[in-house]
């Protein structure tokens, strides 16, 4: 037993000494490695548990091996759990607060009160559906949602193609250009009080689920780009099938571009998916991304009935560009 326990450490260390190679190279556009790399987080707790018992079992090869990739999967993992402390902008009378959310609703078949009472509750300013179809939009709207967002941008399809953007402001174009995917995207600029805020509701077929596994990757990668110097804000929010372990969509978050708002406030370990299983959810898919003069505030998830997805909410502070920024304001 005793030499069982030490071959399956040794078996252990080596797996998570590869997954570091791994996380860092994986094929973009292989279903495989989509599926294992959104696993990573649990790779990271599972480095450490190996170290510690090969360490006390004095397996000092087996122990230090799984050490190191517990220290270099930490150093990947534990920063989207530690609040960034760097805000973009400070309350101040230059700024005011929009809520935003995102729900996939499972082709349609989220319950439509209770993603009303989300947006009622929470008292959602923006948001993203995913896989809406013409019937639940209808549903949605009987349930009450335009009384609560009147305002529509919508690409509803049968399936799980249709997205759509529902508003408390007005709506007005983005002038951002879009790229043709598998599922539909939708774009328009929020009138916020504050100023416009340019919004895209974004839903990247996963490539376990399409002919050319590839095409993922290069749908996040022609996402538009980040606001402009001195331009409105932007925000890219939705079901992107990736989480921050895999390398298209840590691609688009470079430094310097967008922000994941969960990460920034610390909930990136905050799985939205799947929430139909007995398990927790452990895969953080659902995004708000942002750029420009934008700071998260707060990041919370809230799981729906008949949907597999949690919403995924951001309050997020932002800048009156009509203001001029000025420390502390």
């Amino acid at each position: 037993m005793s030499r069982l326990l030490d071959g399956v450490l040794l078996l252990g260390a080596v797996l998570v000494a590869l997954w570091v190679p791994f996380w860092w190279w994986g094929a973009p556009g292989s279903p495989i490695a989509f599926a294992l790399l959104s696993g990573t987080p649990v790779v990271a707790a599972i480095a450490l548990v190996v170290a510690v018992l090969a360490l006390v079992r004095r397996r000092w090869a087996a122990g230090v091996v799984a050490l190191a990739a517990a220290v270099v999967l930490g150093a990947i993992v534990v920063p989207r759990a530690v609040d960034d402390g760097d805000p973009v902008v400070t309350a101040g009378p230059g700024s005011t607060t929009v809520v935003v959310a995102t729900v996939n609703l499972q082709f349609g078949r989220a319950d439509p009160a209770a993603v009303v009472a989300l947006a009622r509750d929470r008292r959602v300013d923006v948001l993203g559906l995913q896989e809406i179809t013409p019937e639940a939009e209808q549903r949605l709207a009987a349930a009450g949602l335009r009384a609560e967002l009147p305002f529509t941008e919508s690409a509803a399809r049968r399936g799980a193609g249709g997205t759509a953007l529902v508003s408390r402001y007005p709506l007005a174009p983005s002038g951002l250009v879009l790229r043709p995917g598998v599922f539909s995207q939708v774009t328009a600029r929020v009138l916020a009080p504050s100023g416009p805020v340019d919004v895209v509701v974004a839903h990247p077929s996963a490539p376990v689920f399409r002919d050319d596994p590839g095409g993922w990757a290069r749908e996040i990668a022609e996402l538009p780009g980040p606001a402009p110097l001195g331009g409105p804000p932007r925000l890219v929010i939705g079901d992107l099938n990736a989480t921050l372990d895999h390398r298209p969509l840590r691609a688009l978050l470079a430094p310097g571009t967008w922000r994941d708002a969960a990460s920034a406030v610390g909930g990136g370990l905050r799985g939205t998916w799947p929430t139909d299983s007995t398990l927790p959810p452990f895969a953080a898919i659902d995004h708000v991304l942002v750029s420009g003069p934008i700071s998260p505030v707060e990041v919370t998830t809230q799981e729906l009935p008949s949907t597999d997805h949690a919403g995924l909410i951001a309050t997020l502070l932002v800048r009156d560009g009509r203001t001029p920024l000025t420390p502390g304001a």
